[in-house]
């Protein structure tokens, strides 16, 4: 191993790349985002030492070529040192890209930019939906187990008409709807789709007073650079395309002050060799400002930080002076380069104070950055307190609210407690330091009494369990795990202006270091303007217009639950429509708004009981209803069987049930499980309607389907000659035609249950207008008033023909 590679401490570690575990040899103070930033600079190679290596030996060759090393020993001390620096992150390279688009005023070209973008995101989300319900229609097909025919006719499969429909609604066109259900038939069960690129995040550059145009393409996309000239849009665009360097300014602080001479020098071999590398122009930029200030305890937003950040690149400008180089000095927004060097290029302010550090097995930790100790030094705050504040005490002893003593009076045991203060550490609240798999589900159920629910529970608060208030808990949290603020009593204002992180300085701050810094800069610096979301186009056209240099408005992604809150389609103001003469109307559809509680069933029901046999096995049916005759629950009764299997019906009936009094329509229930197949199954007796069944849940949403729903088609082909009344029995198309006759009502009313309201003389007498065979039966329905199945649909009103009663209208739909 090379001196230089031991003094840079290369060790050897596991990584994810590309959903496999890779062995990558890094630097040990690199943590993993970094070490994949360098992996992606060596082109995917894990040894990232052994590159870096090569890397200097290439360059130190293409340095002596080009007369910038005089001879064998400077050639040598040229490799070595870059290769030191490089292992060290004090240097990192980034190759060229392309230069950005300059787009022209008033040729259309920034309305163009709008469309675009907004072309390629709605075909984003268009395929994607599109997508999902030509899947979903596939889907339809493949869950379907009847004839293979049927399934494939959204006529005859319920589900498959839904998700044709849903499609249709997303766009797809009914060809390829058509398209997905012969995929299914072929064979296939995945609708393979591509979704479209995503719309691009490179930058364009335009000029500044191009009004609602410039405005509206910044707003859309976030991807407008606005300079103030033309020279400034040129050097910017330019820019882009030439090869980089960073400078990490931390790392040149040594026993507490800031070593200009190594810095110097680094910035001298970065140059040296970008000109090596590279033919033209190159960039050269300063990693972590932000931190370096800090370090000196500067407040950022304040003449004296302004003077020192101009003074540093003068600084780094004298050392690269003699060199035969065409060096740009430039703030650059590159984040693969910034992550290498280990800070921002941009000259944003510093983070904060906490910052996340890597242990041996790659756990995150929370720490005092660098740049915060040497502040804290540096303005003569007391680091002790303010680390305490920052990042807690880690420990319970002495904290209030939840410690020691008051977590063993509630029944934790030093077992619980330490293992809760291992996970201290790690965590950003004591819910996750006090989660089930932390503490035990043993010791949860035992001694805290958590149900079986709590323990499912994967957001259960044990701390909540076991009987801590909020107000204690936060306490706790505040002493033992600190806060992300200082704003207290442990520092005086200046202090804390000097440790305010970048979420809290005013953008007008970082605006007045951008222009104190452009003198010195070869590259117009570009302000990043982050707005919210819902910023308005006013917003972003009062940013532009304030801004005296170079700005990229952004703003920052919707929120996760950004969703319209639609009222329901009942509540909806009608459209205001011209003012016609007024006509008498009839009210032909009324919507019912149904809230989703439960429906509890009538203590005194009625009902019926269908006995049957399915492939030889005796299934029980009986169903209860409302009174005014929907379906509320069915118990289904398998005599002879397994205890396992009745036990299994009966508590799926149970289920059922529940869906309906919740308002789940039987038409779901019924389209999900006819044409289910297991055994047993087969021939049908005792039913006369329902002849063969795939299952006995094919059996008995069959029934339901044909009796409560007027599913006819779900009935059996009748044998020849004969004609089922719906009454259990048939009867042969030749024989007698004895229904003609007058039939006691009693032989479709319970006695028991009417309790004498019915009469004994009341009959049931046929209907003159009703069609002999199943469909007439199916066309009337029971009357609430007097018992009789005479309920017919006259025009848009259900009237008993027996009676005379009106059970009400037909199109009264209700919604749950």
């Amino acid at each position: 191993m090379d001196s230089e590679t031991a003094q840079a401490g290369i060790e050897r570690r596991l990584l994810e790349i590309g959903g496999g575990m890779v062995e990558v040899e890094a630097p040990a103070h690199f943590t993993t985002a970094r070490v994949e930033a360098w992996i992606g600079w060596a082109e995917g190679r894990a040894d990232i030492a052994a590159a870096i290596q090569a890397f200097a030996y290439e360059l130190a060759g293409k340095a002596q070529a080009k007369g910038l090393t005089r001879d064998l020993k400077t050639r040598t001390r040229f490799r070595e040192t870059l290769a030191e620096a490089m292992l060290h992150g004090r240097i990192g390279f980034l190759a060229a890209g392309p230069a950005l688009k300059v787009l022209e005023p008033g040729s259309g070209a920034l309305d163009a930019v709008t469309a675009s973008h907004r072309g390629r995101e709605a075909a984003q989300a268009a395929a994607s939906l599109n997508a999902a319900r030509l899947q979903a229609v596939m889907d339809a097909v493949l869950r379907c187990e009847g004839d293979g025919d049927a399934c494939a006719d959204p006529a005859r499969n319920a589900s498959l008409a839904r998700a044709a429909e849903a499609a249709r609604a997303a766009g797809a066109t009914d060809a390829a709807i058509q398209d997905a259900i012969a995929l299914v038939r072929g064979g296939e069960t995945m609708w393979l789709c591509s979704l479209p690129p995503p719309p691009p995040v490179t930058p364009y550059v335009a000029l500044r007073g191009q009004g609602s145009a410039l405005a509206r393409a910044a707003w859309t996309t976030g991807r407008v650079v606005a300079a103030p000239d033309v020279v400034s849009a040129s050097a910017i665009a330019e820019a882009a395309a030439m090869p980089a360097a960073g400078v990490e300014l931390m790392a040149f602080w040594r026993d507490g002050a800031f070593d200009e001479a190594a810095f110097a020098a680094d910035v001298a071999l970065a140059a040296t060799a970008l000109a090596a590398a590279h033919d033209g122009p190159v960039r050269l930029g300063l990693a972590g400002l932000g931190d370096w200030l800090v370090a000196h305890g500067f407040d950022y937003d304040s003449d004296a930080a302004r003077s020192a950040a101009r003074n540093l690149f003068q600084a780094a400008r004298d050392a690269a002076e003699d060199l035969d180089v065409d060096l740009k000095f430039a703030l650059m927004s590159e984040p693969e380069l910034a992550l290498r060097v280990g800070g921002r290029l941009d000259a944003a302010p510093w983070e904060g104070p906490v910052t996340l550090a890597e242990t041996a097995d790659g756990e995150a930790v929370r720490v005092l950055s660098e740049a915060a100790i040497l502040g804290l030094q540096a303005i003569g705050a007391d680091r002790t307190e303010v680390q305490a504040r920052l990042l807690g005490r880690r420990h319970f002893a002495d904290a209030p609210g939840v410690n020691v003593q008051s977590l063993t009076a509630r029944g934790f045991t030093s077992l619980e407690i330490e293992a809760a203060q291992a996970e201290l550490p790690f965590v950003r609240n004591l819910a996750q330091a006090f989660a089930p798999h932390v503490v035990g589900e043993g010791f949860l159920r035992d001694v805290l009494g958590a149900t079986g629910d709590q323990l499912d529970d994967p957001a259960l608060d044990v701390l909540a369990l076991a009987g801590f208030p909020p107000g204690d808990v936060a306490a706790a949290e505040a002493f033992i795990l600190g806060g992300d603020s200082l704003e207290d009593e442990a520092l005086d204002d200046d202090q804390r202006a000097v440790l305010r992180s970048r979420d809290a300085t005013p953008l007008s701050a970082q605006a007045a270091m951008l222009a104190a810094l452009t003198p010195v800069l070869d590259i117009p610096p570009v302000l990043e303007v982050p707005l919210p979301w819902s910023a308005t186009l006013a917003d972003v056209a009062a940013a532009l217009a304030a801004a005296d240099i170079a700005i990229r408005p952004r703003r920052g992604p919707p929120p996760l639950a950004a969703e319209l809150d639609l009222p329901p389609a009942a509540e909806r103001p009608a459209p205001a429509r011209v003012q016609a003469p007024q006509v008498e109307e009839r009210v032909v559809e009324r919507i019912v708004e149904r809230e989703r509680t439960r429906r509890k069933l009538p203590d005194r029901r009625k009902g019926y009981i269908q006995k049957a046999s399915v492939g030889g096995h005796k299934v029980y049916l009986h169903t209860g209803e409302y009174d005014d005759g929907e379906l509320g629950e069915i118990f289904i009764d398998m005599h002879k069987e397994g205890a396992a299997f009745r036990s299994l019906m009966n508590n799926f009936a149970i289920a059922i049930s529940i869906g309906l009094q919740y308002g789940v329509p039987l038409d779901e229930f019924v389209d999900a499980f006819v044409f289910t197949r297991f055994e047993p199954a087969g021939e049908v007796k005792g039913n006369d309607t329902v002849r063969s069944a795939t299952s006995i849940l094919d059996y008995i949403f069959r029934e339901l389907g044909i009796s409560y729903l007027g599913r006819d088609e779900l009935a059996s082909a009748d044998p020849a000659g004969l004609n089922a009344d719906g009454l259990g029995r048939g009867k042969a198309e030749a024989a007698p035609a004895e229904d003609a006759e007058p039939q006691p009502a009693s032989r479709f009313i319970s006695r028991g249950f009417a309790r004498g309201a019915a009469p004994d003389n009341l009959v049931f007498l046929p209907s003159a207008g009703r069609a002999p065979g199943p469909a007439a039966m199916g066309a009337a329905e029971v009357c609430a008033a007097c018992g009789d199945i005479a309920v017919v649909r006259k025009g848009q009103a259900l009237i008993c023909e027996t009676c005379g009663a009106r059970a009400g209208r037909l199109n009264e739909t209700p919604t749950g």
